[in-house]
């Protein structure tokens, strides 16, 4: 593993000053993006979901999950099932999954401990019943965006990929599966193989020349388990083995799938619990671990990886009744406490920016240490730029837009790990400038070993001021409470609210002031109990990130 010193970071949006320059690097990096497209059909950055199979509350819906995912905006999913579930199961838990549809978020399901499917006993009834989920998913519950299944996580059944060596059963079930789904008519493809991590991937190509008539999509899983953080030779790697998955499906006229990568794996058994996490959790490096789950991301783009979902969106809940919990996510989830990490404010911008259907195009740069990757969205033809410094000085960057040349003007995001954003309620940090074009270049300075979008993925309208905020003071289980409500916004980017309190009428509106951000139009004050009168104001904020008053 190579160890690096890590300099001061200056954080330089349009120039610097003669003392700063000093610690600049002193070579310009020049970079140009091609009219070669690397990646026609990009599908979007997103996360694997499980917060669903935990029976959370509305509380945790309208102000932790379903507003952090509003706001991320992932195009893409992977959401387990679970074999045992039946439709009034579905029921109890499908509704925290209802933000998917806002988001027009493709879904890519999965069975996880799968202990259903027993080998020469029950293949035609297991098939049978999961089809039937996945209908009444599909039909019944509204999610029509479920678009590709594997019968089990990483050829798992009863044991970690246990049918790495049983192939010919894997092609015997998936087959059912095809046939199955084909006689209802559901549009569902199936995906071969689902393997972990790269050593076990030559199932996916045992599946290209064995199965592929029934298969609909390939994909796999991996964790940089091999690669130290700031490893420099990550990236190609990392691409390397990419651009096979990718170019294999592709001589099959099928795409792929990276539906489950994270950073170096961890565990720890704490109190009787095993702890499944990444190396760097609670460690001054968890900062940076962001940086190198992006560039893994950036070579999914550009090697033309159809779509991505990072291991997790969320932690799982903790305190737990299990004997395994999960703190691989960009959010804590505890008893008092659904706190963001560093991750979240990284991650979080290449969701948002970068969702599909888009197309990616060749970067090429005089600096092999920044790392680009640039998109048009199909839809809305916006412009997303990322690039990530791994020197480690700041850099000067001019980068000719060449087939992506445009009038509008760039928003700039920036996580830097030695400054990085926080919001006690998930709120993604706001653009850190403008940038304009000059002469078809865009011309900035990256901070060392970041992470800055350029975007063109926004307007500057503000939602609305929110009308008729009621604040009713009453008991609740024995206590002062107080319950907000107001009426709701309607505007198409309306994203969340935010809420403010203050003991004076003329409430300001700061981040010390906020107490909370929901996306339901109203709100219960828990904290008031024995205090004096409070006031309060609701702003709401749309999906640029635009705030009212």
């Amino acid at each position: 593993m190579k160890t690096i010193r890590l300099l001061p970071l200056i954080v330089l949006l349009f120039g610097c000053t003669q003392n700063e320059s000093l610690k600049i690097n002193p070579d310009k990096v020049d970079a140009e993006i091609k009219t070669t497209v690397v990646n026609e059909n990009f599908g979007g950055v997103g996360f694997d979901v499980f917060d669903h199979m935990h029976k959370a509350s509305r509380w945790n819906y309208e102000q932790v999950f379903a507003k952090r995912w509003r706001e991320l905006n992932p195009s893409f999913a992977r959401v387990p099932d679970h074999c045992k579930w039946d439709f009034k199961q579905i029921d109890e838990v499908s509704w925290f999954l209802d933000v998917l549809k806002e988001t027009n978020t493709e879904i890519y399901v999965t069975t996880f401990s799968n202990n259903c499917l027993i080998k020469g006993k029950n293949e035609i009834e297991y098939v049978k019943h999961e089809v039937d989920n996945l209908e009444y998913l599909k039909k019944v519950k509204g999610f029509d965006r479920i678009t590709y299944y594997c019968m089990a996580n990483e050829l798992s059944l009863g044991q970690w990929a246990s049918m790495v060596k049983d192939l010919d059963f894997f092609k015997m079930v998936h087959g059912l599966f095809y046939n199955e789904l084909k006689s209802r008519g559901l549009d569902i493809e199936l995906l071969a193989s689902d393997a972990s991590p790269f050593e076990y991937w030559h199932t996916i190509e045992w599946a290209a020349n064995n199965m592929d008539s029934i298969t609909g999509i390939y994909g796999g899983h991996h964790y940089i388990n091999n690669y130290d953080i700031f490893d420099n030779t990550f990236y190609k790697y990392f691409y390397d083995k990419l651009k096979w998955g990718a170019d294999l499906s592709k001589s099959k006229n099928k795409r792929f799938i990276m539906g489950e990568f994270g950073a170096k794996q961890n565990s720890n058994i704490i109190d009787s619990v095993m702890h499944d996490a990444n190396m760097y959790n609670h460690v001054p490096l968890e900062k940076y671990m962001g940086i190198q789950v992006s560039e893994a991301i950036l070579a999914i783009i550009n090697s033309g990886v159809y779509a991505c979902g990072y291991w997790t969106f969320s932690d799982f809940p903790f305190p737990t009744t299990s004997h395994r919990t999960n703190k691989w996510g960009l959010y804590h989830w505890e008893i008092d406490n659904y706190t963001t990490k560093p991750s979240y404010y990284c991650l979080g911008l290449l969701t948002k920016f970068f969702r599909g259907p888009s197309e990616a195009y060749e970067v090429v740069s005089s600096d092999s240490l920044l790392r680009f990757t640039a998109l048009k969205n199909k839809e809305n033809g916006s412009i997303s730029v990322a690039v990530i410094n791994r020197n480690n000085l700041p850099t000067k960057v001019s980068i000719n837009m060449g087939a992506l040349t445009g009038d509008k003007s760039f928003r700039k995001y920036l996580y830097d790990p030695e400054n990085v954003p926080f919001n006690y309620f998930g709120d993604l940090q706001g653009p850190s400038g403008k940038i304009s074009l000059r002469n078809n270049k865009l011309n900035d300075v990256i901070p060392a070993q970041s992470l800055v979008v350029y975007t063109t993925c926004y307007d500057e309208d503000p939602p609305s001021n929110v009308k008729g905020l009621q604040v009713e003071n009453k008991k609740d289980e024995g206590r002062d409470r107080a319950f907000l409500t107001w009426e709701a916004n309607s505007e198409k980017d309306f994203c969340y609210y935010r809420i403010y309190r203050s003991e004076k009428p003329d409430v300001e509106i700061s981040g010390r002031k906020q107490i909370a951000s929901t996306i339901s139009n109203s709100f219960k004050d828990i904290s008031v109990h024995n205090m004096p009168q409070y006031y309060y104001k609701v702003v709401a904020v749309d999906q640029s990130g635009n705030a009212g008053r």
